[in-house]
């Protein structure tokens, strides 16, 4: 097995915990909302962390997938990126200043990012599964946004992979900033 396939596995599996860690919290929000409150908690006292991970883990895998694995960057990838590698460095930084005033500045760099992923999953999912597809502009020197490097389980591509690590962070953040509204 090549180390482009295992990386994607992994990936493909890390995302699928993801969806099911967000639908979990979403089932727990609905039904038991003293265990969601708790877990809200737990995150939010630990946000930037959290954060840190999630945005180092997002960001080392887009840079394997780009210089290792040999899949080039889209115009629509290079936005996401754009709100995705500054969270890693930002997150290191308050983590070592001990500082927690980058968690609603991170709640909008997530938002942003997950917009343009959600976007592009939208659009592979189209072409995929129906042969059509939305507009994506075009730029010289970078491949189309039409071609899928990934598709493992019907649904993971790299655009969800990359929806999957914004979308935990909003919730990572939003658990963060009631975190700190509550410790006021």
């Amino acid at each position: 097995m090549e180390p482009g396939t295992l990386f994607t596995k992994i990936l493909a599996l890390a995302t699928l915990g993801g969806n099911l860690v967000l639908l979990g919290l979403f089932l727990f929000f609905i039904v038991r909302r003293s265990i969601f409150d708790r877990i809200i908690g737990w995150l939010g006292e630990r946000a930037v962390a959290i954060g840190f991970l999630i945005s180092a883990g997002a960001t080392i895998g887009s840079l394997i997938y780009s210089e290792v694995v040999g899949y080039p960057a889209c115009i629509l990838c290079w936005i996401q990126r754009l709100f995705m590698y500054p969270q890693m460095f930002l997150f290191g930084l308050a983590i070592w200043r001990k500082e927690r005033m980058v968690v609603p500045y991170m709640f909008l760099l997530s938002l942003l990012g997950a917009a343009v992923a959600l976007y592009q999953w939208g659009k592979d999912m189209l072409l995929v599964y129906s042969n059509t597809t939305a507009p994506c502009p075009a730029v010289a020197g970078l491949p189309s946004c039409d071609k899928i490097y990934v598709l493992e389980m019907g649904y993971i591509t790299i655009p969800m992979i990359a929806l999957n690590a914004f979308l935990l962070l909003l919730v990572v953040m939003w658990a963060g900033n009631r975190y700190a509204k509550n410790i006021q």
